[in-house]
């Protein structure tokens, strides 16, 4: 069986699809017109929107703060005793009349022991200090004066420097070395041991030393 070369369509057939394509077209052209019209109404809404901010009105202050009150106090008052006054009228006129007031008794300071002897010194026990190691290096020499208080027991119980040697560590040699070493016989008073004071003194040199 041969194969057909070419189609040969009938002239009538063509009549027949003119409605249908004319049925297409308009379709077509309708689905147009409607998505045209359909855009042109359709707004894209803002997704940013501007940001209004209202301006805060300037509050001005006219009213200024009122310093604080100052506080006052009234001062305690002073208490004062009054003298008390005892009247005593003689005579029917009353012309003398004698106040006395009331007076604490006055209690007399006691008065110093004065002795009938003063101290007398145990040269047995007036040793001369030890030379400072300083002074003696430099060849340092002096003489110290000093007011001693003797307890009723002969001690010393203190050592005053009435004239010092220009250097303090020969004064403060001699101090302490009469304190723990000298001894008097105590001063005495109404023939009773008693404190008493006297003065000594310490020579420093190096000619007694040699």
């Amino acid at each position: 069986m041969e194969r057909p070369s070419h189609i040969i369509f009938a002239p009538h057939s063509r009549s027949h699809r003119l409605p249908f394509i004319g049925l297409a077209l308009s379709l077509q052209a309708a689905a147009v017109w409607m998505f045209v019209h359909g855009l042109s109404d359709y707004r894209i809404p803002d997704i940013i929107r501007d940001i209004q901010v209202a301006p805060i009105p300037d509050k001005e202050t006219t009213e200024r703060a009122k310093p604080p009150e100052p506080v006052f106090t009234k001062p305690e008052p002073v208490i004062v005793d009054r003298p008390i006054f005892d009247v005593d009228r003689n005579g029917d006129d009353g012309k003398s009349i004698h106040a006395n007031t009331e007076q604490k008794p006055v209690i007399a300071a006691p008065r110093p022991v004065v002795p009938d002897h003063a101290p007398v010194s145990i040269a047995a026990t007036h040793t001369a200090p030890p030379y400072p190691p300083i002074a003696r290096r430099i060849g340092a020499e002096g003489k110290v004066t000093l007011r001693l208080t003797v307890t009723p027991e002969g001690r010393v119980a203190q050592a005053r420097i009435v004239a010092s040697s220009g250097r303090d560590d020969l004064d403060q040699t001699a101090q302490a070395w009469i304190v723990a070493h000298w001894t008097y016989k105590p001063a005495l008073a109404n023939g009773a041991p008693t404190a008493g004071e006297t003065l000594a003194t310490v020579v420093f040199s190096l000619i007694n030393e040699h």
